[in-house]
């Protein structure tokens, strides 16, 4: 309205501008411009270079919601799920700490859990809530409801950057290194599952300000998927048949003896496969 802001929001504005200060730190930073808001504030590219001579280069790329509390992020209408289940870039939750001048930096890494499961293994859920800060009861953090939705819990923050850090390019290029380790793992993640390989992996547990380190596998199936899986059961037979028809066996004892032993079943599996898929047959004549 003319003339003023409603508190609220100029707090809210104050917390998304502390938000970007200090993503410029560490990401070449474009903030979305309100008219074309769809829950994504800012598009970042990591920062990659620091101590390497004059030149930055950009690195790996996301998008940065910004809050200025860890309350919960709600998806609760059917286009506003349907938004969250097909993000194709990582997605990092900023929450800003106006008294401490700094940002915690949340992964979604999990959220992919929640989308390859869908609600109780049923049906996409009725309403996905994202919560920075709640660590769930057990791994991956993803609570199905009994209301039809489902609650993601996105565990600590994987790096927390303060203000006095930004200018300093040894702490900065620290902070790169963990945030684009995040940022590869959930890519890879969301890479898998536009290909059909339904399972996701993460960290059982981490420490906030390190890579995701150790991480296990969560594996998901579906009858809907079958094509999917026979395909790239397929092509992956197809790449090692060749690889060790076209290279060789490799060089470990231990790993020749074994592979040679599955050379006969291999090739049946293959034989069964073409007939499936007629496209792997160029690559199988010598089957």
């Amino acid at each position: 309205m003319p003339g003023s802001r409603s508190r609220t929001f100029r707090l809210g504005d104050r917390s998304e501008l502390l938000v970007q200060n200090l993503l410029t730190g560490i990401a070449f930073t474009t903030p979305v411009p309100r008219q074309e808001d769809i829950g994504i504030d800012f598009m970042c590219s990591l920062i990659t270079g620091y101590g390497q001579g004059s030149l930055l280069k950009a690195g790996s790329v996301f998008s940065v919601q910004a809050k200025s509390n860890t309350d919960p992020v709600v998806y609760d209408k059917p286009h506003e799920v349907e938004w969250i289940t097909h993000q194709e870039n990582p997605l990092l939750i900023c929450v800003a700490d106006r008294k401490a001048g700094a940002m915690d930096v949340y992964s979604t890494w999990n959220l992919l859990c929640a989308v390859q499961m869908g609600w109780r293994g049923k049906k996409v859920p009725d309403r996905i809530r994202l919560f920075p800060g709640k660590t769930g009861a057990k791994w991956p953090g993803v609570d199905d409801q009994d209301d039809g939705s489902q609650d993601v819990s996105l565990g600590k923050p994987i790096i927390r950057i303060e203000h006095n850090q930004i200018f300093d390019e040894t702490s900065m290029a620290a902070a790169v290194g963990v945030i684009d380790e995040w940022v590869r793992l959930d890519r890879t993640n969301i890479v898998n599952r536009y290909a059909g390989l339904n399972w996701v992996i993460g960290p059982q547990d981490y420490d906030t300000g390190k890579p995701p380190g150790a991480q296990v596998a969560s594996f998901y199936w579906n009858a809907k998927n079958l094509g999917y899986c026979i395909t790239n059961l397929g092509r992956a037979s197809t790449a090692v048949w060749r690889i060790l028809s076209d290279f060789g066996l490799p060089n470990d004892a231990n790993a020749q003896k074994e592979l040679i032993a599955s050379m006969p079943h291999l090739r049946e599996l293959l034989r069964s496969l073409r007939t499936l898929d007629p496209s792997l047959s160029d690559f199988l004549r010598d089957i």
